[in-house]
């Protein structure tokens, strides 16, 4: 499981932009631990690190990566 600042610096992002898709695409979403803090799985975040790197928007990368997270994670 990856903190929010190790899931925004894999996909290259901020934090608050990993934040920001989450309140727009419904996705990436973490599991929250006691206190709030939210955890992304490895797994998760590798597919969607490859998806943003073929696709041409954040939009079709999400779509991506949605529609086979439901098999997984």
């Amino acid at each position: 499981m990856l903190s929010m600042d190790a899931a925004a610096a894999l996909l290259g992002v901020t934090p608050r932009i990993l934040s920001l898709w989450e309140e727009q695409f419904g996705y990436p979403m973490p599991v929250r631990c006691d206190d709030g803090e939210p955890l992304y799985s490895d797994e998760m975040m590798a597919a969607l690190r490859e998806a943003l790197d073929r696709e041409l928007s954040v939009c079709s990368a999400m779509s991506r990566v949605r529609a086979t997270s439901r098999r997984s994670w």
